[in-house]
């Protein structure tokens, strides 16, 4: 236990007086949250429409077909309520339009539901279904029977979705480049070589790492989030104390995962200059389809079928879940669930291919 405990705080020295580390490590995710933080990359464009049709008739299959030609907006059919508010709180659509079973009548209503403050996205919808309805009716009487709604869900728009997928970006890019740079250095300088005399076994080493690291990566994440909180003014856990117990969990799982991953990348690259490019090769993909910068819905089909095979798209869905929704850790059973999948597979491949030179 001593030697644990030895190898630990001399891990964390070592890593804090590397200011290459520091600065992939802290400076630079937070650099990256502030800039995406502030840029709106999601703003207004052309807004994904959900719609439901309740009626199933052949005036509301017209109007459904003529939605769905318009230009300035992109229709996406659902089948329920649920699914709807689901889609608006994940951001996958910015509105949905409802047809009412009772559209032939004078009572039928278009009840379209928009976020709190999405006042473009309302007028844009708003203006395709009066349209839509003056062409194909040519009646100003139905025109009354179109109403808006508010849903009353917790959206926090682009800056709550950056955020958590920043704090999940970091986790990886921390745990696998630090480690593989970390041994690369270790081996130049001949200290693997050194620490095989000593009785340091190879457990000592890659648990006194994985603590070392694991600890920082901790920090960071919440370093991150609270910074999202007093800087961009995100509400993050929604009050709930085990929603930041998860996302605890959550950064150690996820911490000790891409730690396995950098330290069995070192032991299977074949050169110390192969090593940085595989790193890249793993990371890189990540970073763009596994919804730290943008849904993954966005992505056609069947590239979102590799996205949701890949280890940091539930690392982020889960910490992006208790981050903007108070989500628990029973409520993030999938997440979880997968990515101890995947520390498992990494960590077996990390002890077997362990080796000190």
């Amino acid at each position: 236990m001593k030697i644990y405990l030895s190898f630990t705080i001399a891990a964390s020295k070592m890593f804090f007086r590397r200011k290459s580390s520091i600065f992939w490590s802290l400076f630079f995710p937070v650099v990256t949250m502030l800039v995406f933080g502030n840029a709106n990359i999601l703003g207004y464009s052309a807004p994904n429409v959900g719609l439901i049709d309740y009626a199933n008739t052949d005036n509301s299959r017209l109007i459904t077909e003529s939605l769905k030609q318009s230009k300035s907006t992109e229709i996406q059919l659902i089948l329920s309520e649920n699914e709807a508010i689901e889609l608006l709180t994940k951001g996958s659509i910015a509105s949905y339009i409802t047809i009412n079973s009772s559209y032939n009548n004078s009572e039928s209503e278009i009840i379209i539901t928009t976020r709190k403050d999405d006042f473009a996205e309302k007028e844009v919808v708003s203006n395709l279904i009066n349209s839509v309805m003056l062409e194909n009716k040519n009646s100003l009487e139905e025109l009354s029977n179109i109403k808006s709604n508010i849903a009353d869900i917790n959206y926090q728009g682009y800056k709550g979705f950056i955020i958590p997928g920043i704090a999940a970006m970091a986790i990886m890019q921390n745990g696998i480049f630090s480690v593989v740079f970390t041994l690369l250095s270790y081996k130049n300088q001949g200290v693997l070589r050194r620490l095989q005399a000593t009785p340091i076994s190879p457990s000592h080493f890659i648990v006194g790492h994985l603590i070392s690291r694991v600890t920082i990566i901790i920090l960071q994440t919440f370093l991150l989030l609270i910074m999202g909180v007093f800087i961009l003014g995100v509400s993050i856990g929604q009050g709930s104390i085990m929603a930041w117990i998860n996302i605890l969990l959550l950064s150690l799982l996820g911490g000790v995962l891409f730690l396995s991953i950098g330290l069995a990348i070192s032991s299977l690259a074949p050169s110390e200059d192969s090593a940085p490019a595989l790193a890249n090769l793993v990371t890189f993909p990540m970073l763009f389809l596994s919804g730290v910068f943008f849904p993954i819905d966005f992505l056609p089909k069947f590239v979102g079928y590799v996205s949701n095979v890949l280890p940091l798209t539930h690392l982020a869905q889960g910490i992006r879940l208790s981050a903007l929704y108070g989500n628990s850790t029973l409520t993030t059973l999938p997440q979880i669930g997968i990515t101890i999948l995947w520390l498992a597979i990494a960590f077996s491949i990390c002890a077997f291919t362990f080796k000190w030179e």
